[in-house]
């Protein structure tokens, strides 16, 4: 097949993802590239950044569906770019699409994430049309994807929720040459991957942590693609005498290392679709303790594979110490892990369901 992609991601799971989809893609088709970084060059500016996003961003990616179009490609694979979660380009595209939707933009529909009512007036009405008119326009671009992945059983019921639209489940996977077990002595912490944003759940893992008895509580390591941790978390660890170490911009290789240098990964974000850090380090044998929600559910089998717990900081704090202090069950669990990451969730696998799809949408 001759196959556009189109994207426009920032550094991160959603970027390493479409990065491995489209490496193996490329081994049997033909695949231009059509990135988009506008937003990363302006978005110090937030009026600009917002008017960019709303209409000369819509103006552009029109003329880049002509574009596309005129060369007479099979299919467009399109996934989010920095403007919208659903791009502008799947309104104006012929050519049929297929969508790969990690998630909605989350606080345009889930009401934990509303606009803080802390906010000054002017900045929250400000907010608030901002949000409406970009809510309504990626529902709207969503509906005109020919086909929609989601990257889990959970975000299919999520886009239906904000879209009203269905998609299709294929989980993300993991490159066994880049995450795997390594002799590396492990040392007394715990990681969590992903950024200083609420949804992350940074605050709850740390009241977690701040319940493990002092002489036995791991540090904390939060690996960020993006961003730094702000001061205002560091001071909130600082109190609760929790030893918080953030890194940045870690490479795979980096990200194998200390994955296979911890005791155990944190997955304590709220409702996250999939979480690409749980099956990364379950390829390196280190156990997951995770909260029982959203993604979580589907990567992670109890007490087999890692262990969900409900929202409680108590017992996430019972569930580091239980790997603490039970060899027998750490090492199975380590095991096991091992084996159902690479089973279940290699990239190979993922493209091989995604190259259906496409073939399917192609014949359509």
């Amino acid at each position: 097949m001759n196959i556009a992609v189109y994207f426009g991601l920032p550094y991160g799971g959603a970027f390493r993802s479409i990065e491995e989809i489209c490496k193996r893609l490329a081994t049997k088709h033909h695949i231009s590239y059509f990135e988009n970084n506008s937003r990363t060059q302006i978005k110090k500016n937030r009026l600009l950044s917002d008017f960019n996003s709303l209409v000369w961003e819509r103006v552009k990616q029109k003329q880049l569906a002509r574009k596309i179009d005129s060369k007479n490609f099979d299919l467009v694979f399109v996934t989010h770019d920095e403007h919208l979660q659903a791009p502008w380009l799947l309104r104006y595209l012929k050519t049929k699409t297929v969508f790969l939707c990690q998630e909605p933009t989350r606080a345009f529909f889930e009401k934990f994430l509303d606009v803080s009512p802390s906010l000054p007036l002017v900045n929250r009405l400000y907010e608030k049309l901002n949000r409406f008119f970009r809510k309504n326009a990626e529902m709207a671009n969503a509906r005109f994807a020919t086909k929609i992945i989601a990257n889990s059983n959970y975000s299919a019921e999520s886009i239906f929720r904000s879209y009203g639209v269905t998609a299709s489940s294929i989980y993300l996977g993991i490159d066994s040459k880049q995450f795997y077990p390594q002799k590396t002595k492990r040392q007394n912490q715990v990681l969590i991957v992903g950024n200083d944003e609420p949804q992350k759940g940074l605050r709850f893992a740390i009241d977690s942590l701040a319940l493990v008895p002092p002489k036995l509580r791991p540090r904390l390591l939060v690996a960020s693609p993006r961003s730094v941790i702000t001061s205002d978390l560091l001071s909130f660890a600082k109190n609760k005498k929790v030893n918080l170490k953030n890194v940045c911009h870690l490479s795979p290789k980096q990200l194998c290392q200390v994955y296979n240098q911890s005791i155990a990964t944190l997955a304590t974000a709220y409702l996250e679709p999939f979480g690409l850090s749980v099956i990364e380090s379950m390829a390196c044998g280190t156990p997951v303790v995770a909260v029982c929600e959203g993604g979580f559910r589907e990567t992670i089998t109890h007490k087999k594979t890692g262990l969900l717990t409900p929202r409680d900081p108590q017992k996430v704090a019972l569930a580091i110490l239980l790997l603490v202090h039970d060899k027998q069950l750490y090492k199975k669990l380590s095991h096991q892990a091992i084996l159902r990451a690479t089973k279940y969730f290699g990239w190979d696998n993922t493209v091989t369901k995604i190259e259906n799809i496409l073939n399917e949408t192609v014949k359509k």
